[in-house]
């Protein structure tokens, strides 16, 4: 299948649900590794899989495990079985978030694209995210800041596979809106590249919630769980 095919598919199986698979086939190495009718399996070159299973949960397992370090599965069975007989471990599940329209409005601030200069203010602020994978996105021009007064006050990225994440205001910033304006500007930034802004938000998150509803991203009914291998 080609990855026209399979976006298509995915579209019309569940877009808002899907999305992460969607997104992942707009990447550079963003490919298929399965299409049929036992389920889909999206990848990233060899970091990551995203995985819609229709067949038993053994058959699909048996081609994902110890195959990629990081996995993104979207059904509660397929999470366990990973976890109890695949050596994965997993912390919380997710809920996806996605902007379908072709524009948003964003409003007036100092946004720049931040570089290896704030390295050590995004590490002592953000815990999501190891050192080289920071490194990495700033040194990509993933991350932006707002700045207000010539000052660091937020910041806002995109995680590896695509999503939109990293979203962190500092405390003395706080309730001015700076989040929703980040938010924006990625969103923004994502249409620009080309592909479905959208975001997974932990089930425990609920001011990211919030912030998502408040915006307008439509919400999947399917929840994620991301799977790594140490």
């Amino acid at each position: 299948m080609t990855s026209g095919i399979t976006a298509k598919r995915l579209m019309q199986l569940d877009r808002l649900s899907y999305v992460d698979m969607i997104a992942l086939l707009d990447q550079k190495d963003g490919h298929v590794v399965k299409d049929d009718d036992d389920g889909i399996i999206v990848a990233l070159g060899d970091q990551m899989c995203s995985v819609a299973r229709f067949c038993p949960i053994q058959d699909m397992a048996s081609i994902i495990s110890g195959r990629w370090p990081l996995v993104c599965v979207h059904d509660e069975e397929l999470r366990r079985y990973l976890i109890e007989d695949g050596g994965y471990s997993n912390e919380e599940g997710c809920w996806s978030y996605s902007w379908w329209k072709s524009s948003i409005e964003v409003p007036e601030c100092d946004f720049r694209v931040l570089d290896s200069s704030h390295f050590d203010a995004i590490m002592s602020s953000y815990n999501l995210a190891d050192e080289e994978d920071i490194r990495r996105h700033l040194e990509n021009g993933d991350i932006i800041g707002a700045y207000v007064d010539g000052q660091l006050a937020g910041y806002v990225g995109f995680h590896s596979e695509g999503s939109m994440g990293m979203l962190h205001v500092f405390e003395e910033y706080r309730r001015h809106g700076l989040g929703e304006a980040l938010e924006r500007a990625d969103i923004r930034r994502a249409l620009e590249r080309g592909t479905v802004p959208y975001c997974h938000v932990f089930f425990s998150n609920q001011a990211s919630q919030r912030l998502q509803e408040k915006i307008g991203l439509e919400k999947g009914e399917r929840p994620v769980w991301w799977l790594w291998k140490d």
